[in-house]
This record gives structure tokens, C-alpha cells and sequence, in this order.
């Protein structure tokens, strides 16, 4: 197989996956919406209020599942942008690959907004149901009259992990919305394919 049909493959079978990820997040973040109100009313029904105190660990869950494929997704872009547009590119001046055109594209307007805006929405999705959840199993630990010292620790371990997961987030934002490459030293150097 010469270099120029094994990029292509590489990129056909890339693009592939990116639709095919694209398609779980949505998947992901549609099971996501309906999580806490699902497990609020199995909840009630069933008369198990157990359920409300892990509805917390299931938001993060879901989280921790977009974020896996939503790393996937650019993991993709970023290895497309590193190591099949810089062969096209080096063939052809005039040529500007997809994702080299998105990170450099940044004068009149930010060619990320998209993916950005998909970001901050999760965000604040997450930080809404992982509250909401949070109340639901407070207000199902009064329900079951837990002692007090009890739903302290409750409330405690909720919030540190609310915490640590938001600050988590926060630090792969930038992952989540970009393929330049790492610029801290730890990435290695792309090796030529011929």
C-alpha cells in the first residue's frame, strides 16, 4: 500500500469514527437529560429512596461517559490535523486540511464556537442535575429522618465531589474544544509515515 492511499484509508476509517462518536455523545447526553427526573420517579414509585442518594454518582457517570467519547471525538481530530493534513499539506501548499483550517482560521471569528458552546452547555447541564440530584437525596435523607451528624456527611462527600469533578471539568475544557497540539513538552514528536 503506497503512503498516499494508506492516508486516505486512515482518514475514511477517522471520519467514520467521528460519526460514529458524534452519534454516542448525543446518545450519551440524551440518556443524561433524562437520568435524574427517571430516577426521581422510579424513586417514588418503587419506594426505594436509595436510589436518590446515588442519583449524584450516576450524573457524574454520564459525565465522565461524555467526556470519554467527547475526548475520543478530538483525540481523532487531532491526529487527522497532526498526521494526515501535514502530508496533504506538504504535497500541496494551496491545500488546508478541515482541522488545521478550524485552529487557524481565527481572525474574523472563532471557527471552535460550535464545539465550545456544546461544552458550556454540558457544563451547566452538569452542574444544574448534579445540584438537583444532590437536593433529591438530602430531601429524601429528611424523608427517612437520617440523624443529623448523617446527612452532614452526606451533603460533605456531594460536595467534594461535586468540587473536585467541576474543577476536573473545568481543566478539560480546553481538550474538549480544540486540536492544536500540546505545547508543554510532554507530546511526542510525529514521525513521518514514509
Amino acid at each position: 500500500m503506497d503512503k498516499a492511499t494508506f492516508l486516505k484509508e486512515q482518514f475514511t476509517t477517522l471520519r467514520k469514527e467521528v460519526e460514529q462518536t458524534k452519534a454516542r455523545i448525543f446518545k450519551i447526553v440524551a440518556f443524561g437529560i433524562a437520568i435524574v427526573p427517571a430516577a426521581h420517579f422510579v424513586a417514588s414509585e418503587q419506594h426505594l429512596g436509595v436510589i436518590n442518594y446515588i442519583t449524584p454518582l450516576l450524573v457524574i457517570v454520564v459525565a465522565l461517559l461524555y467526556l470519554s467519547e467527547n475526548h475520543a471525538l478530538m483525540r481523532c481530530g487531532r491526529y487527522i490535523r497532526s498526521e494526515i493534513e501535514k502530508h496533504v499539506s506538504e504535497q500541496d501548499k494551496n491545500v488546508i486540511g478541515w482541522e488545521t483550517w478550524l485552529e487557524t482560521n481565527k481572525r474574523k471569528y472563532n471557527t471552535r464556537t460550535v464545539d465550545k458552546f456544546v461544552a458550556y452547555c454540558f457544563h451547566i447541564l452538569f452542574v444544574v442535575y448534579f445540584a438537583a440530584s444532590v437536593y433529591l437525596a438530602i430531601a429524601e435523607a429528611l424523608t427517612a429522618k437520617m440523624p443529623v451528624m448523617g446527612m452532614a456527611a452526606l451533603l460533605g462527600v456531594y460536595i467534594a465531589v461535586g468540587i473536585w469533578f467541576l474543577i476536573f471539568l473545568l481543566n478539560n475544557i480546553q481538550n474538549a474544544t480544540e486540536t492544536t497540539e500540546d505545547t508543554s513538552g510532554t507530546n511526542q514528536q510525529s514521525r513521518p509515515l514514509s
